[in-house]
């Protein structure tokens, strides 16, 4: 979709016979198409189980869309792809990539945009780029807040759901727990501490998890739509300066502050110049604390129940994205949920108590 994104000729696809229903549904699309090409570039490929997406582009003739982009899903979990992405066109249509048709009718779903061009917000030195994601998911946000009740097929997940995702976490770690114990130190390098320690210092934060929904819940924000996944390299700055936002598979429908945990860990990055670890919202550096207002300010007066909702809303998205990845795991029968991945969750949880100290103080 971008000069940013890795290219690849996709001549061999030609193995994967679940696509073969893109080249009809691009025709059906745009009718004026006599000739089609492609795929030309893949710019994500997933085939494991049942887990088959990908993002392909193509060249075509007709006049206005010389090429587009197909959104290919064929996976199950990720049903609500097609309802968020109609949602977010529909709503705000300048932020997101153009929809120019989606195709529910076979075993997944189907999604023609319009291409654009841009580079990846994260190539942009600076600050300013990544507070101007954050402007920008906060207006999308705001404009999606009325219609998301009423779009079919967008799961909804409740502040109120968290403490009981919380709950089947800890059960399935427990149930998979011989996996933390004997990992050959993977899982000890990921927390900072022993696998065997970690249901010991994970179960005491139940009540913190309740006390995280009352302030969360505390200034009333409607729910929205929550990205899932959104970071720099799920953005793009076209060449007038607007921000994309775009990989909508993982949306649904809760409470927007969730979207920007993994916008405030790019903060971090970009004022201590690590982009690995502490993973996760640790509140303290100048960049955080400014995304943080560019964001809050598209919902009103940044107040202290805002504030500290936000601050709440970091807890709890680690904990929704632990189960949701934990979920995806299962259906795609990885070993014992993929402990190694939920270890990295895990240690993001842990980086957020100090910010929880706060807020209960």
């Amino acid at each position: 979709m971008g000069d940013h994104l890795t290219e690849t000729e996709g001549t061999w696809l030609v193995d994967h016979p679940w696509l073969d229903a893109v080249p009809t549904f691009i025709r059906e699309a745009l009718p004026n198409v006599q000739s089609l090409r492609g795929p030309t570039n893949v710019y994500a490929m997933y085939d494991e189980g049942p887990d088959r997406r990908s993002t392909l582009r193509y060249v075509t003739d007709d006049p206005e869309h010389s090429e587009v982009v197909v959104k290919v899903n064929h996976y199950s979990f990720l049903s609500g792809s097609a309802a968020a992405h109609r949602l977010v066109s529909r709503c705000s249509p300048t932020k997101v990539p153009k929809v120019l048709a989606i195709d529910e009718s076979g075993p997944g779903c189907l999604i023609l945009f319009a291409i654009f061009e841009g580079r990846s917000l994260d190539s942009f030195p600076g600050t300013e780029p990544l507070q101007e994601l954050a402007r920008t998911l906060g207006k999308i946000q705001v404009a999606c807040s009325v219609a998301s009740a009423d779009e079919p097929g967008l799961e909804t997940i409740l502040p109120a759901d968290l403490p009981r995702l919380f709950d089947e976490s800890m059960a399935n770690i427990e149930e998979h727990f011989g996996a933390w114990q004997s990992d050959e130190g993977k899982i000890e390098k990921a927390m900072g501490f022993p696998g065997h320690e970690v249901l010991e210092r994970l179960k005491p934060l139940r009540s913190n998890v309740e006390r995280w929904v009352e302030v969360l819940e505390e200034p009333k924000v409607s729910l929205s739509i929550d990205h899932g996944d959104c970071h720099g390299g799920n953005s793009t700055v076209l060449n007038d300066g607007t921000v994309l936002i775009f990989d909508w598979e993982n949306a649904c429908r809760s409470h927007p502050f969730f979207s920007m945990e993994k916008v405030l860990t790019t903060g971090w990055g970009l004022d201590t110049g690590n982009s690995g670890g502490p993973w996760g919202y640790v509140r303290g550096t100048p960049t955080q604390d400014e995304v943080k207002r560019a964001y809050l300010a598209e919902f009103g007066p940044t107040e202290p129940p805002l504030d500290r909702a936000f601050d709440a809303a970091m807890c709890l998205a680690v904990i929704k994205e632990m189960h949701h990845e934990m979920e995806w795991a299962r259906r795609c029968g990885w070993k014992d949920l993929n402990p190694e991945w939920t270890a990295q969750l895990v240690n993001r949880l842990f980086e957020h108590i100090r910010v929880s100290d706060q807020l209960l103080d």
